[in-house]
């Protein structure tokens, strides 16, 4: 029976130690802690799982650190994590049959690096070495340490294995906390120094300033490290793909294009690449092109693990893409296509069918037959949770009629009450009975409760209590008082004014919440408390305002408006987006062309 010992080095990691810890522990024999000097709890949170722990003078030198962890493990194999690094829990069987049956003496994990703070569908992607057996390998370099065999007699014999791992060390809130930078960028210049041409050394500080968006200085380090890249070692893949990345955030996009064509030709099998020129091609508009590169993804087909940095680019993410230039282009059968393709592949993704039901709804003359495809949708029609998102979908398309009919499947049903009296309430709204409207939302904030499966409800709430309230001429003594227990100042501003018309201010984050609520105003049809409600856009602080405005308008049918504020815009900020355009394009062409 083969054993395993975690390594681990730590310094104030105790944000996400026991996370890291509890998706190992019943998996591992033993857990070997080296702490360079923490100050915080982390090491009275490691001690509930009993580890082994050594103190470490910190000398700028990783290698040296966790080839101290090494020498104090007794384990057949050695796992190495940081400690904002997870295992996922499906995958711990398959570590530790791994390590019972490989006849590798190094198994690669999958690494997946978060990117956004609010959820874990949004990550990069790299593999690493980091379980591998005992006595065999050791870390050299005193950053972005690397293995290698502790003998010339000891051969690599690696297997990749799909085994993932969560990692949060890249989230933007986390670098800033830990002050990564200041701590890297010193110990990078010192290797440099001595060596000035090393290719890893040269990504490795691209990659510290493209952390903090500086692309010019990344872009910098990334050609030096490509003027001298061995395309043999695993770092190149990845230089290659970010010296395009940094050529199409400084809008050198040509030249990022040109960058992608050539990584192409030496790792032709790298999807990535290829979906990566599609997003350029479809931010400059040249449709035909974007879309033969996210078709060219889906033939290419998943890229060796060792070639991928972004997940689902070669079938979901494409499908995405594809059915958005296909909306733009007005080709609804294709846009339709693509995107039940991509439900197909993620049918947690309820967002889809939001979609799916915007093109049903352009599509098909017969409105009854909206309904009756989004049920093509669920292997089970009447099963509450898909009644509830059908409805939903409805409303959304404002099929109210066909909504309330499908509600009434359910309405009787105990489960999911929250949705249930959302969904009510938004129907009642829409119909502009904004007592009852309100009744219903209310209903939902005084409940014990606050579970449901509906997106966006718990943020929409509030915008609706407060539409009832000065939409309906209701006393607003309760919901004012609801809306200033809120946290959020800025949404707590936006709301108050909406409420009272009290004069205030707001930072920037504003303006997605009021144009929510102007454009909930142009959908029910409340023209005059639209109109003058306008005057809170002067408190924006924002070139892009009356953009904004049209995009409001055009949304809900008032085309003309839409292009009036268009022009508006130009003539008095000069600014102008790729929507505009595409607004302008169509109904300016439409119109000479009628």
């Amino acid at each position: 029976m083969q054993t395993l010992s975690l390594c681990m080095i730590v310094k104030d990691e105790e944000k996400y130690i026991e996370k890291c810890l509890n998706s190992v522990a019943d998996a591992v024999d033993e857990i070997i802690i080296v702490d360079t000097g923490s100050t915080d709890h982390t090491l009275d949170i490691a001690k509930r799982f009993n580890p082994k722990i050594f103190s470490y003078k910190w000398d700028d030198n990783f290698s040296n650190a966790r080839n101290e962890a090494l020498k104090k493990a007794t384990g057949d194999w050695i796992l190495v994590l940081d400690a904002d690094e997870v295992v996922y829990k499906d995958d711990l069987k398959i570590l530790t049959e791994k390590i019972q049956t490989t006849k590798a003496n190094g198994l690669t994990l999958v690494f997946h690096n978060l990117t956004n703070e609010n959820s874990e569908e949004f990550y990069n992607m790299h593999t690493g070495l980091r379980l591998f057996k005992n006595k065999t390998f050791h870390y050299e370099g005193a950053i972005h340490e690397q293995l290698v065999p502790i003998r010339k007699s000891i051969d690599f014999q690696i297997e990749l294995t799909d085994i993932r791992v969560l990692h949060y060390g890249y989230l933007l809130s986390n670098l800033i906390h830990k002050n990564k930078h200041e701590r890297n960028i010193p110990i990078i210049q010192k290797l440099l120094d001595y060596n000035p041409n090393d290719a890893f050394q040269l990504f490795n500080m691209g990659n510290e300033y493209i952390s903090q968006h500086d692309h010019n200085k990344a872009l910098e380090y990334y050609e030096k490290a490509y003027a001298n890249k061995d395309i043999t070692l695993a770092y190149c893949p990845h230089l290659l793909f970010r010296r395009a990345v940094c050529l199409n955030c400084l809008q050198r996009n040509e030249e990022s294009l040109l960058a992608l064509s050539e990584a192409l030709k030496i790792y032709p099998a790298c999807t990535d690449y290829e979906y990566y020129k599609g997003i350029i091609y479809k931010m400059l508009k040249r449709y035909t092109l974007a879309i033969e590169s996210f078709k060219k993804c889906i033939e290419m087909g998943a890229a060796p693990q060792n070639l991928t940095f972004l997940n689902d680019i070669h079938n979901f993410k494409p499908l995405i893409d594809l059915g958005q230039i296909y909306y733009l282009l007005d080709d609804w059968a294709n846009c339709l296509d693509c995107y039940i393709r991509a439900l197909q592949i993620n049918s947690k993704r309820y967002d889809i069918i939001y979609k799916i039901g915007q093109i049903l709804n352009k599509m098909l003359p017969n409105k009854q037959d909206v309904g009756k495809n989004l049920e093509n949708l669920f292997s089970d029609s009447y099963y509450i949770t898909n009644v509830l998102v059908i409805v939903d979908v409805l409303i959304h398309e404002g099929l109210y009629d066909e909504a309330e009919r499908y509600f009434k499947r359910i309405e009787n049903q105990s489960d999911y009450q929250n949705d249930k009296n959302f969904l009510q309430g938004k129907l009642l709204f829409y119909k502009k009975d904004y007592k009852s409207a309100y009744t219903e939302f209310l209903k939902i904030i005084e409940a014990s409760s606050h579970q449901g499966i509906l997106p966006n409800r718990t943020e929409k709430l509030l915008e609706y209590l407060t539409l009832c309230c000065f939409a309906g001429k209701l006393n607003t003594k309760k919901c004012n008082g609801i809306i200033q227990s809120l946290t959020n100042e800025t949404e707590k501003q936006v709301l108050l004014y909406f409420l009272n018309k009290k004069s205030c201010s707001f930072d920037k984050t504003a303006s997605q919440k009021i144009f929510n609520i102007l454009s909930e105003l142009l959908k029910v049809k409340e023209l005059d408390i639209f109109e003058t409600s306008l005057p809170i856009l002067n408190l924006i602080d924002s070139n892009r305002v009356l953009l904004d405005l049209a995009n409001v308008y055009y949304a809900n049918g008032y085309k003309d408006m839409a292009v009036k504020n268009i022009l508006e815009s130009i003539k008095k900020f000069g600014a102008i987006d790729g929507e505009a355009l595409y607004i302008l394009n169509k109904e300016i062409l439409q119109f000479t062309s009628s």
